[in-house]
């Protein structure tokens, strides 16, 4: 069974366009990693120069063997380094992310596994936006290899550690549209990569700002 390493960026301070609740919101996040059917998983939390992040973890999930808990400088806004952090001591095989303020579907990370075939290095998927507090209402978003589509909530790649993919000199960027860079960055080095014909569930909470999408 190939064990998956999920990487969680936290910051729980003030910024522009916060999620409302973000300590709620981050529990919800890693409780939906615990509750995952897939079992060889580990959980890496970064926080972001986050007291808050770091009391949460010590009080509820340092506990828990498979989630731990990176501690960086508060990073700009925008900075690669809060995913490369976790990176750098990922030891699954496949690479997931999950923001903080969003959700899985307990069957998420089984869904992408079962399709993620020994040819690929990267696969891809759709997402849904979450448009009610009961969760009964979701918007199945059509996720295409574009700018302003792909983000880290709708691909799974492999490690980038592996010998395989040194090439990859440059991870995560950093500043606006990082997403896109890193993603393009991985294709352009020969990445083989597939739009999942099942979609998991990712679940995104908080979009476009707190007057758009904020569950």
């Amino acid at each position: 069974m190939k064990k998956v390493s999920v990487i969680m960026a936290s910051y729980l301070g003030m910024y522009p366009g916060r999620s409302s609740n973000p300590e709620d919101k981050f529990i919800r996040a890693v409780k939906s990693f615990i509750t995952q059917t897939y079992q060889n998983k580990e959980l890496i939390i970064v926080a972001d120069g986050c007291d808050t992040t770091v009391f949460l973890y010590n009080n509820m999930f340092q506990k828990f063997p498979n989630i731990k808990l990176v501690v960086i400088p508060k990073q700009p806004i925008y900075s690669g380094e809060c995913r490369n952090a976790g990176l750098r001591i990922a030891d699954g095989d496949i690479i997931m992310y999950l923001d903080n303020d969003d959700v899985w579907g307990k069957t998420h990370m089984e869904t992408i596994v079962e399709q993620f075939t020994d040819d690929l290095d990267m696969v891809y998927y759709d997402d849904y936006l979450v448009m009610s507090h009961d969760f009964k209402q979701l918007h199945k978003r059509i996720v295409e290899v574009r700018y302003g589509s792909i983000g880290t909530s709708a691909i799974s790649h492999r490690n980038l550690n592996d010998p395989k993919y040194s090439n990859i000199k440059d991870w995560w960027p950093s500043g606006y549209g990082h997403d896109w860079i890193f993603i393009t960055t991985l294709i352009v080095n020969g990445m083989q990569f597939k739009k999942l014909d099942k979609t998991p569930s990712y679940l995104v909470c908080h979009y476009g700002g707190s007057q758009r999408g904020d569950f």
